[in-house]
């Protein structure tokens, strides 16, 4: 019973450990900003359940297409309804996000554009695993949303770049 605490305590730091240097410490910026240009995006839609093994599927995909690709390029998807509350299905789209058109797809790949001039809270976080940041950009979002009174509309961009930049936008009215 005595080496109870002191293992306790071990196993604790260790724990804490681990999340600092996966970057758990580190805290997203988060902006009301206006898209100065379009987002194009290559990849597959998706419409059904959120547990769905196709779903899966489909990020597996984006992420050797990344791997393959000879440029660094983000994973990116697009969601036209709230991904963190999903309870039937989800409307999407997953892939990467390209500079342009050019590139030839897979086959049942298509490109989809988010075109420019669309106001957005913004959140960014670098060095954080891809573990970890999709939790903390959603609350970040969430938080600058309440704070300036402003009203989501169902549309959510992610991105997650290579070196862990990550991002997230969420349009508001």
């Amino acid at each position: 019973m005595r080496f109870f605490l002191p293992l306790v305590l071990l196993l604790t730091a260790l724990g804490l450990g681990i999340y600092a240097y996966l970057g758990g410490l580190r805290a997203p910026s988060v902006a009301l900003e206006t898209s100065p240009t379009p987002v194009l995006l290559a990849g597959q839609p998706y419409h059904g359940k959120a547990d769905d093994a196709r779903f899966g599927e489909l990020f597996r995909a984006a992420k050797l297409r990344q791997d393959a690709s000879p440029t660094p390029l983000p994973l990116a998807n697009l969601y036209y309804n709230n991904p963190e509350s999903v309870r039937d299905s989800i409307r999407a789209f997953v892939g990467l996000r390209v500079p342009d058109s050019a590139a030839a797809l897979p086959a049942g790949w298509r490109y989809r554009v988010v075109p420019a001039g669309r106001r957005a809270v913004v959140a960014r976080l670098n060095g954080v695993s891809f573990m970890l940041s999709p939790g903390k950009l959603y609350g970040a979002v969430e938080q600058g949303i309440k704070d300036r009174k402003l009203t989501k509309e169902p549309f959510y961009l992610e991105q997650f770049g290579p070196n862990e930049a990550d991002e997230l936008r969420i349009e508001v009215k």
